[in-house]
């Protein structure tokens, strides 16, 4: 089975970004439920700054789409451009770590572990109360 998903992108958004990152993953993304991507900040990075992650399959041209203009999809012909282009204008692809004022992407093999690229951008789960 051949597949056009040849990559893997794992995005780390800060939480107080996830409104417009979720916008930007409804505009480059293929349903209108893509502007759920980004739920709740459960990393956090050295500093305990908090962030949404996601780590996705995604088409080589992922990278030079997210470098164009905006515009609202067949499948979300409401979604708020203005918010889109604001996240867009914080990514950073292949940069290094996260930070409050980027959304880092790691852009890499398909089979590469979402683990690895997380630990790439210094995050680590938020410990969880456990009973």
């Amino acid at each position: 089975m051949t597949t056009a998903y040849i990559q893997k992108a794992t995005i780390a958004t800060p939480a107080s970004h996830i409104p417009d990152a979720n916008q930007l993953a409804l505009a480059l993304g293929e349903s209108s439920a893509d502007d759920k991507t980004f739920t709740s900040a459960s990393y956090q990075d050295a500093e305990g700054n908090l962030y949404a992650v996601c780590s996705t399959a995604a088409k080589p041209i992922f990278a030079d789409l997210v470098g164009q203009p905006l515009q609202a999809p067949d499948h979300a012909p409401d979604m708020d451009v203005e918010a889109a282009t604001r996240a867009q204008a914080l990514l950073q692809i292949n940069g290094g770590t996260a930070s409050p004022d980027v959304i880092a992407v790691i852009l890499g093999d398909r089979k590469e572990s979402a683990q690895d690229h997380i630990k790439a951008l210094g995050l680590t789960p938020i410990p969880q109360d456990t009973p």
